[in-house]
């Protein structure tokens, strides 16, 4: 896991790599085509310079967030230390954020951006939830739709987890 530092120095990353990606996308966007197969051609290409970082992007802005609305609620300290994995490169047992606070883990969050749990994202929420429900702290699951808030909760309450899910607004 890598230290998060100031909010602040984590949203520049945020603005910076969504600058980059935008970027990214104006210059494939502007390739002139005249064909089906190469307008194809320019759509591979965009997505796989782009396809990460689109998600990732994401990621990474509700991780900052998460952490803001732990110490607005009140769930930890303001001088907790925060830990994140922006990228999700964590191992099975590093969350996507934690919080620490005089040598403890006082916080362990798990965060997606996914909006709708059908399929592959409905087992995916389960595993994590598992991993989370092990993880040191109090457990925190961030979402961006009430969906998947709702889907989480169940899932949640179903298995007697020590986790609060939360949809945040951003």
């Amino acid at each position: 896991m890598e230290r998060l530092g100031t909010f602040e120095s984590a949203k520049s990353k945020v603005l910076a790599d969504i600058r980059q990606c935008i970027a990214t996308v104006k210059t494939f966007s502007a390739q002139p085509f005249e064909t089906a197969e190469d307008g194809v051609c320019i759509l591979r290409n965009l997505r796989n310079e782009t396809y990460e970082d689109l998600n990732q992007i994401q990621h990474e802005h509700l991780i900052v967030q998460a952490a803001q609305w732990l110490i607005t609620e009140g769930a930890c300290p303001a001088s907790t230390e925060w830990y994140w994995n922006p990228r999700q490169t964590g191992d099975h047992q590093e969350p996507d954020l934690r919080g620490v606070h005089e040598s403890a883990i006082i916080i362990s969050a798990e965060i997606t951006t996914s909006e709708n749990p059908a399929g592959i994202i409905d087992s995916r929420m389960r595993n994590t939830l598992a991993k989370l429900a092990r993880a040191e702290g109090n457990k925190y699951y961030f979402v961006r739709t009430e969906q998947m808030r709702q889907r989480a909760s169940t899932k949640i309450a179903k298995s007697g987890w020590p986790i609060k899910a939360i949809k945040l607004a951003v």
